[in-house]
């Protein structure tokens, strides 16, 4: 495969890359509503938490709901921890808003503004250099790339990068390349140009390399190599482990039962149902009853419902759903983690999406 050895771009190559790049973006870069607070390091900060594995469409009205709530560093540090969880429901890795949610806290305490330059936003829990570059270039105009998986593949199909871009050394050499482009005059509109510029034109497949602006410039597309590039290490398919669970929805009159899970882990912080994991081939009804004697309960009566299927990640987690009614609460034998809620509190719990589909198999059912 014919490659490139570029480590030093030449300065006529990076002024003609750099003046196309954004006569492209000017031309058609996306309106998104953080990209109207360009200038304020907190509005772009929330941004960059969200899309974090995440589609900007799908970012958008989550976006718009949680600055309407809290609009800056010190309104979220004052919310209580189960109102950003709901603020952040459905948007999935949980953990992104807990990190967020502590370093504004942290800021607050210390009396400290949201900082804008990338070596103190690196300070803060949750963010790492991209997001720092992201939104110091943005909000600041620090002269700083910012690489994600984007830059990533459109910079190693410019230069003909062959090194594998998950790797240290690739994704270190890619960095060096991006630092050498980035422009000391709108550093913030030449990243923001790289991230739309892979997702509308130097896409993972079938690029519009006939659209493209920096064709004459591109290796991968002078050497047919667009299909090739960029290398990513040959990972090993995986097989997705099937996690099995007992959940039981719990009525006692017009109250249900729910427990928060502990900070940290999947879904930390957020309210679910009572569940057990099955093991070693149990029988769901007996892992049902245990459910029941773990929370010293004893149901007037209880039911298979439907299976939840819930894709994540790393497993896929069947919930097989039973619902049941007690006559007698026992209150003193549960933890703090445990409380019985009405339906219409529930509603406004923060909750997985999970469980928002057990709580609707178990209605749907009843």
């Amino acid at each position: 495969m014919a490659t490139s050895t570029i480590e030093h771009i030449p300065s006529r190559l990076q002024a003609v890359i750099r003046r196309k790049l954004l006569r492209w973006y000017d031309r058609h870069k996306r309106d998104l509503p953080w990209r109207r607070h360009s200038h304020n390091p907190y509005a772009q900060w929330v941004a960059e938490i969200m899309l974090q594995q995440t589609r900007v469409d799908t970012v958008i009205p989550y976006y718009k709901r949680f600055l309407a709530r809290f609009p800056n560093a010190a309104s979220l540090a004052r919310g209580r921890q189960e109102t950003v969880l709901k603020h952040w429901e459905g948007l999935g890795y949980y953990r992104r808003a807990l990190l967020l949610h502590k370093a504004c806290r942290q800021l607050y305490t210390q009396k400290k503004n949201v900082p804008s330059v990338a070596a103190e936003l690196k300070a803060l829990p949750g963010i790492g250099d991209y997001t720092a570059a992201a939104i110091a270039s943005i909000s600041n105009n620090e002269s700083i790339a910012a690489v994600d998986g984007n830059v990533a593949r459109v910079l190693a199909r410019l230069f003909g990068v062959k090194l594998d871009v998950l790797s240290t050394q690739g994704k270190s050499h890619l960095t060096r390349l991006a630092n050498q482009l980035i422009p000391v005059s709108r550093p913030g509109d030449f990243n923001q140009a790289w991230m739309d510029f892979g997702s509308e034109v130097c896409t993972p497949r079938r690029p519009a390399c006939q659209a493209c602006p920096l064709g004459g410039e591109c290796f991968a597309y002078a050497h047919g190599l667009t299909d090739i590039l960029p290398v990513r290490g040959a990972t090993k398919a995986k097989k997705v482990p099937v996690v099995q669970v007992v959940v039981g929805v719990i009525a006692h009159g017009q109250h249900i039962l729910v427990r928060r899970r502990p900070v940290g882990g999947l879904w930390g912080g957020l309210w679910e149902f009572p569940n057990l994991e099955i093991t070693n081939g149990r029988r769901k009804s007996r892992i049902m009853t245990k459910l029941f004697e773990a929370l010293s309960l004893e149901p007037d009566e209880w039911s298979a419902r439907s299976t939840v299927v819930h894709q994540l990640t790393h497993r896929l987690m069947n919930f097989h759903v039973f619902s049941g009614q007690v006559s007698h609460r026992t209150d003193q034998k549960l933890s703090d983690a445990y409380r019985w809620v009405t339906h219409k509190q529930f509603d406004k719990l923060s909750v997985s999406t999970a469980h928002r589909k057990i709580y609707d198999a178990a209605n749907e059912t009843a």
